[in-house]
């Protein structure tokens, strides 16, 4: 009797061991899943580049501001940051400023372009005498890629060329812009240098508002305004070009993409 009650015993305690307790407690913390990790990351060839669209507006100083009064333009920036920290980069200006524009006014006869039927007259604007300054630059550029606030610095060398144009047919239709030809042209030597700060997202590549001030360096420039022209009675067109520094202040505002960190 007693062999039967442990045999008995044994069955049970065999069962018990194979089926989990019902009143047994849920472990505190999930099992830990050890699948596979991510990657990081792989850096893009576009990673370094950089770059911004901006308006400005130039302001003459020494020389060049005893014979011009300045004027207004656009320019671009492209960056290739150089190192990790993205904080040295080679940056590649361009820039376009207007100066001395002369407009006019002129009533002309106004015709359907489709038809050619007679509409009646209205009045047209065109350039009688315009100046315009091209540039284009390479240099380093410092800036800092931390915060919100980002100031930067940076040297740049490159040409300037100037442009002069000159209405010699006025529009004599509303579908008639006339005839402008250059008058005047040259390039000299720059050198820039400039600072700013970037205000916007910590993340440098969801952009940011870009504001600075530049001095441009044109040592020996030729150029011509309203001052070096000169018109004869038979209407032949003399130009004296000034020759000297043609110094100019910018200060530009516009929208600035960085690198990815």
């Amino acid at each position: 009797m007693t062999t039967q009650r442990y045999v008995t015993l044994a069955a049970a305690l065999s069962l018990v061991g194979t089926h989990p307790l019902a009143a047994q407690k849920t472990p505190d913390r999930p099992p830990i899943d050890l699948g596979a990790e991510v990657e990081p990351r792989r850096a893009g060839k576009g990673d370094p580049f950089s770059g911004s669209l901006i308006g400005q507006w130039g302001i003459p100083v020494g020389a060049f501001h005893r014979n011009e009064d300045g004027g207004g333009g656009a320019g671009f920036h492209v960056g290739y940051a150089l190192d990790r920290a993205r904080m040295l980069a080679l940056r590649l200006d361009g820039s376009f400023l207007a100066y001395g524009y002369v407009r006019r006014s002129r009533r002309v006869p106004s015709y359907d372009q489709l038809t050619g039927q007679f509409l009646g007259y209205e009045d047209v604007s065109y350039a009688v005498r315009q100046h315009q300054m091209f540039t284009l630059d390479f240099g380093p550029e410092i800036t800092s890629l931390r915060g919100r606030w980002r100031p930067y610095t940076f040297a740049t060398a490159g040409l300037s060329y100037f442009r002069s144009e000159m209405n010699v047919r006025p529009p004599s239709s509303s579908n008639d812009s006339g005839d402008d030809r250059a008058i005047f042209s040259a390039t000299n030597f720059a050198w820039t240098t400039g600072l700013g700060f970037r205000y916007g997202s910590r993340a440098p590549r969801d952009g940011a508002f870009d504001i600075g001030i530049r001095f441009r360096r044109n040592d020996r420039a030729r150029y011509a305004n309203d001052r070096a022209l000169s018109t004869s009675s038979s209407g032949i067109v003399t130009v004296t070009p000034f020759y000297g520094s043609a110094n100019l202040l910018t200060v530009y505002a516009g929208f600035w993409v960085g690198p990815r960190r």
